[in-house]
């Protein structure tokens, strides 16, 4: 059982990330918050219909990637054959409110269940290009690597979505399901369309 939370395993390591899903050359990592409550369906467990998926930040990632063309079909194989692999900042499947709590401390980098990161820092350092979406992710990646500076970022405002210095490899945006959501209420747009206007998709 583990230690963090309990469980008898991540599902990272349930569902063989490394051996089933993890690209020859990572040209792009993404690293979310967390994999959501224990209710919640995994990034990397496979959809039944990829038309009718339910999560929404898979649903999201590959039709966006893939209207880009930045994968050549919007699924986890699409996703893994064009270089991309998806991690989060917390492995542990943890309720929205611990969640929200931890989120506002990583806006200080104080968030203590980030640790170290230490399940990042292998990815870091093959990654051609990093994506960190949300507060929890920026506090990860800032505890696991100095190239990662531990500025006060206002992630929702500009100049975000976008690098966090010319030149850099790492790009911040807000967690995806958050921005969607709160550019669906203003402009009532598609899912796909908010993620092609609202994360630095063609930098990757």
């Amino acid at each position: 059982m583990l230690p963090c939370c309990h469980a008898e395993r991540h599902e990272w390591d349930r569902l063989e990330v490394e051996r089933n899903w993890l690209p020859p050359v990572v040209r792009c990592l993404l690293i979310g918050e967390s994999p959501g409550d224990s209710y919640s369906k995994y990034f990397y467990e496979r959809p039944r219909r990829y038309d009718a998926d339910k999560v929404a930040v898979r649903r999201a990632l590959l039709h966006g990637l893939h209207q880009q063309g930045l994968i050549a079909e919007p699924t986890l194989d699409g996703f893994r054959d064009a270089g991309f692999l998806f991690d989060h900042a917390i492995r542990c499947h943890m309720p929205a409110n611990v969640v929200a709590k931890e989120r506002e401390k990583a806006k200080r980098y104080a968030s203590t269940l980030v640790g170290g990161a230490d399940h990042l820092r292998r990815w870091l350092s093959e990654a051609n290009l990093v994506w960190v979406m949300g507060h929890l992710a920026s506090n990860a990646v800032a505890n696991a690597t100095p190239a990662f500076a531990k500025q006060e970022r206002k992630i929702s405002m500009p100049p975000y979505p976008g690098p966090i210095a010319a030149d850099s490899r790492f790009f911040v945006s807000e967690y995806l399901t958050g921005a969607l959501r709160r550019r669906r209420r203003l402009s009532r747009r598609h899912s796909s369309d908010s993620l092609k206007n609202g994360v630095p998709c063609d930098h990757v």
